[in-house]
């Protein structure tokens, strides 16, 4: 029903080569949990040359057009299904910086203060697949993770055993299983519901390593890392 596709993971997460076309060094937006580039990102992205798909993302806190997310389609539909479908299904990095382009930030952050946070941040790496269930009647989520990873060999060992879990799972069978049950957890919270998936999809025994003393965490399917402490 889904097809892997191609996919490069980065081992080394630090920009090195400084800025080299004109940066908007007042763009203050920075996202601290997430993947969304800000202007200021986006140059040392390109002058490093990151051979990664960079494409244009909307997003809830700035215009359209503001930002860039660093992507990759991670699966895709092999077969249009009229009532199941990949939502989104993304293989993500959040870049750090050393070298001259660490050097550059720090001599412009004396005046941009803002751009500490640059200086500081946290790389990290990110998986991310929902697929939902549609017709005339409902739009439901039916199974959504988002796992980060600080570096690439954790990444790389949750990558394996998140594709064994997508690869194996009946994804006809287990919608119509979870929507026949909808009275049992179409009322719990969103954490409840998380554990509920889960231990229905078996999500739960697939030996993800996932950090549960973070307030951005949802049991078993989010785990989130923040760039900054």
């Amino acid at each position: 029903m889904f097809k892997k596709n191609s996919y490069t993971v980065i081992e080394d997460l630090y920009l090195s080569s400084p800025a080299v076309e004109e940066v908007k060094w007042t763009e203050s937006f920075f996202d601290r949990e997430g993947y969304e580039l800000n202007a200021i990102e986006k140059e040392f992205y390109a002058s490093n040359k990151i051979p990664i798909l960079i494409e244009e993302r909307q997003t809830r806190r700035v215009p359209d057009d503001a930002l860039k997310v660093q992507l990759q389609h991670w699966y895709s539909e092999i077969d249009s299904h009229p009532n199941l479908l990949i939502d989104h299904a993304h293989i993500l990095h959040r870049l750090a910086y050393k070298g001259e382009a660490l050097e550059q930030i720090k001599e412009k952050a004396k005046e941009y203060p803002h751009l500490w946070r640059m200086v500081h941040m946290k790389p990290k790496y990110g998986a991310d697949f929902a697929v939902d269930w549609v017709d005339e009647d409902q739009a439901v989520e039916i199974f959504h993770f988002e796992l980060d990873a600080r570096n690439s060999e954790e990444f790389l060992l949750n990558l394996n055993k998140l594709e064994k879990f997508i690869d194996s799972t009946d994804w006809e069978n287990k919608a119509k299983e979870l929507l026949s049950k909808k009275n049992e957890w179409k009322h719990l919270n969103e954490y409840d519901q998380a554990i509920y998936k889960a231990e229905m999809f078996g999500f739960n025994k697939i030996g993800i390593k996932y950090f549960e003393d973070d307030y951005l965490n949802k049991p078993y399917l989010f785990s989130y890392l923040k760039v900054i402490d």
